[in-house]
């Protein structure tokens, strides 16, 4: 049976390979262990994170002290990169997921260098503003769709994000629990729990090994009415 890892546009690989070299002069490789926290909300951060393997997951604390996720972050993304051009403090915090390899770099050494290079500047700025567009849609999305839209939503984000395409559907590549999905949509487990039954019963997502795989990924986006914005706007 064939599968196929759905592939889209990401600022590491939209660089030329001469450039992707010059960037990665500027950096510092490291391997971090899952569970390490890169910078936290409110921090000044001085580093900026280009993902090379392993998941980063972007959270911030609501004012009643819960945990809501925002991004999860994979290779060939960056992280950290709302503090550049600013001194604002960041407004979320940085966990690595899995074991993850990182280029580390010195703010005001990137800053230096999209000043310097015409190319990884207008790159990182192509993809900051689809980073930037997609937040916005997710938020649209929890705001206006209510809890069954923003869950439908987050999972077409993670088949876009994470989806290994098959003649059974789309399977997400992620393990997640309903603790986590809870998190990104800012509901209970009891909640998600009692979705993701009703969409088993429907035939329209089932489960394998701890993945949510999605066969009828139309379903969701009917309820959404949505467009047909490009697949970048519409990741995790």
């Amino acid at each position: 049976m064939e599968k196929k890892q759905l592939q889209m546009k990401r600022f590491f690989n939209e660089l030329s390979e001469e450039n992707q070299n010059l960037l990665l002069t500027y950096g510092l490789e490291m391997s971090v262990k899952s569970g390490t926290f890169l910078f936290y909300e409110g921090d000044y951060p001085e580093h900026v994170y280009l993902v090379r393997s392993g998941k980063v997951r972007l959270s911030k604390m609501t004012s009643d002290g819960k945990e809501f996720s925002v991004h999860l972050k994979q290779k060939d993304e960056l992280v950290g990169e709302v503090g550049l051009f600013n001194e604002m403090s960041i407004s979320v915090t940085a966990e690595v997921l899995e074991d993850a390899s990182l280029v580390r770099f010195e703010r005001h050494a990137l800053e230096e260098l999209f000043r310097e290079n015409g190319e990884i500047a207008v790159a990182f700025m192509k993809w900051f503003a689809r980073h930037t567009q997609s937040t916005q849609a997710k938020f649209r999305d929890l705001i206006l769709c209510g809890k069954t839209g923003a869950f439908y939503s987050t999972l077409i984000r993670f088949s876009n994000s994470y989806g290994i395409t098959s003649e059974d559907g789309t399977l997400i590549n992620v393990q997640l629990t309903n603790q986590d999905i809870a998190n990104y949509i800012g509901t209970t487990r009891e909640s998600v729990n009692r979705m993701l039954n009703d969409l088993k019963k429907s035939d329209i997502i089932s489960m394998k090994d701890g993945h949510i795989i999605l066969h009828d990924v139309q379903f969701l986006k009917d309820y959404l009415h949505c467009g047909d914005c490009p697949v970048e706007i519409c990741t995790i």
